[in-house]
């Protein structure tokens, strides 16, 4: 064992620092980490065929050199054991001697071939091509995997094979087969995996609509309610869908027999689906599987107790706006690009919020100019109701006027003129979002539940302290905060993760 500043570990190929193992033999420069030598021995083959590159030049293992060289696939420096072709002097490292040469990411409709010079359809754009998967730049004389019918999505080798964007269902075919790929995988829906798709109800009764006669659903037994619910084509109403929790606009579904109401469009959302922001299908869920009825979305931050895509293995929540927020390049009116998911928030500020937390994710504009907006901001809705207020508030990105002085008309406090704002143009009525919204925008109060600890149904509302000496969780017998269950007709209430626990238990 010898001690050194730093070195490449031939085993894992990452680089290591301080006391490594290294071979006697003179002519054999093998190293690794001390804690690799614990784990089975990788043996690479010493001369080897590959798909990203010349299939008649065979490509042999070189343990290691002492000059600087560059990964010819990637672009990355060569610091450990490598492939080499003694005909062409194509240098390679290990892992990327066995990337394929067509790949499929679930975020896009077609397969990405691997390339080594882009099309010049453009020449003055050539240089200035972006990963469509991590929204950073890529190095167009290294390789890159393409997509050949739409021209202009390209992403970096290692983006396109990462465990959370490639799509493991596509079954790899040769490159002579890419042709008759891409006409028969085109997605036939949002993130749908055709395989596992399930119908999201039942059809009840069926009415014929327009000219040309279609068939519409007029009474549907939706898989995340108890009764049947009837489609309503009138305005009129301050409700929130009970799956997406925004306000309620035509057409719609609604439960005679309850506060129960469904956007017609989150009424088809597909029972299974990928995502690009998480590994494995996601299945949609009437609601989190946890006690307290409502869960804290993976990609915005918020709590939500609408329906949920699940994953039940990984515990990931994704709540239905963040679902439906497109993969690819898409417009927002607050920036003059396209933005695109990204993957890559280090550093990175929501340009609307200033709110850097890594917990939530992020799209960032597709031509790199450092504009980005987080799940929180893209999420928030455009028209909303607030309290008894006659008029729709609109959400507005740049100052009403040029006075110079801006305030919210609710918190009577000063605004941002930089942040975005609700606005009533009838009665000019600025506000800031969160006096518009409150602090659970995704939490639709007054659903109720039924406990085994109380008789009567229990209401879902939110408070911080209550009133009549009613602060305590009659179950833990702590004090309550946020969201609570109260009783409307006793002084019965209780805590959302204690509602099914015994009375006298603490939390915990």
């Amino acid at each position: 064992m010898r001690k050194s500043t730093q070195f490449t570990c031939d085993h894992c190929e990452e680089e290591g620092k301080g006391m490594f193992y290294f071979c006697a033999t003179t002519t054999c420069s093998f190293m690794v980490h001390p804690e690799c030598t614990l784990s089975p021995l990788v043996e690479r083959p010493p001369i080897i065929k590959a798909e990203i590159h010349d299939e008649d030049h065979p490509l042999t293992l070189v343990q290691r050199f002492l000059i600087s060289l560059t990964c010819n696939a990637c672009g990355n420096d060569i610091k450990g054991r490598f492939y080499f072709c003694a005909i062409c002097a194509f240098v390679v490292h290990l892992e990327c001697a066995s990337l394929p040469s067509v790949v499929k990411v679930i975020r896009h409709d077609h397969p990405l071939n691997l390339i080594y010079s882009l099309p010049a359809i453009n020449p003055s754009s050539l240089h200035r091509r972006i990963c469509q998967l991590c929204v950073k730049m890529v190095d167009t004389d290294y390789g890159v995997y393409y997509c050949s019918t739409c021209q202009d999505y390209v992403a970096h080798l290692h983006c396109a094979t990462s465990k959370e964007e490639k799509d493991e269902t596509f079954m790899r075919k040769s490159r002579n087969e890419l042709e008759s790929i891409e006409s028969s995988t085109s997605m036939l829906g949002h993130g749908l995996d055709e395989s596992t798709d399930m119908l999201p109800y039942d059809v009840v009764k069926k009415f014929k609509s327009g000219v040309d006669g279609f068939e519409i659903a007029a009474e549907i037994k939706h898989f995340s309610h108890e009764h049947n619910l009837k489609l309503i084509d009138k305005f009129g109403i301050k409700e929130k869908c009970d799956a997406c929790i925004r306000y309620i606009f035509t057409p719609y579904y609604a439960c005679a027999q309850c506060r129960f109401f469904l956007h017609k469009s989150c009424a088809e959302l597909r029972r299974r689906m990928r995502h690009p922001l998480h590994e494995h299908s996601l299945m949609l869920l009437p609601m989190t599987t946890y006690a307290s009825g409502y869960f804290g979305c993976d990609a915005c931050d918020h709590d939500c107790n609408g329906l949920t895509y699940n994953c039940e293995e990984c515990k990931f929540h994704l709540d239905v706006q963040c679902s439906l927020l497109p993969y690819n390049k898409f417009t927002h009116d607050s920036h003059e690009h396209g933005l695109i998911l990204s993957r890559s928030p280090e550093g990175r500020k929501c340009n609307n919020c200033d709110d850097s937390n890594e917990e939530i994710k992020f799209c960032s504009c597709a031509e790199n100019c450092g504009f980005a907006l987080d799940f929180k901001c893209l999420t928030l809705p455009h028209i909303v109701w607030y309290e008894q207020h006659e008029h729709p508030f609109t959400l507005c990105y740049v100052p009403e006027d040029d006075s110079g002085e801006y305030y919210c008309d609710i918190c009577e406090k000063e605004r941002d003129p930089r942040y975005w704002f609700y606005y009533c143009a009838d009665c000019i009525y600025p506000a800031h979002p969160e006096c518009i919204l409150g602090k659970s925008p995704n939490m639709k109060f007054g659903k109720t539940r039924t406990s085994d600890n109380h008789q009567h149904p229990l209401v879902l509302v939110q408070k911080s302290t209550s009133d009549d000496g009613r602060d305590l969780c009659n179950v833990c017998v702590h004090r309550i905060y946020d969201f609570v269950y109260e009783c409307a007709e006793c002084n019965f209430i209780v805590h959302p993760g204690c509602i099914n626990r015994k009375i006298g238990t603490n939390k915990g």
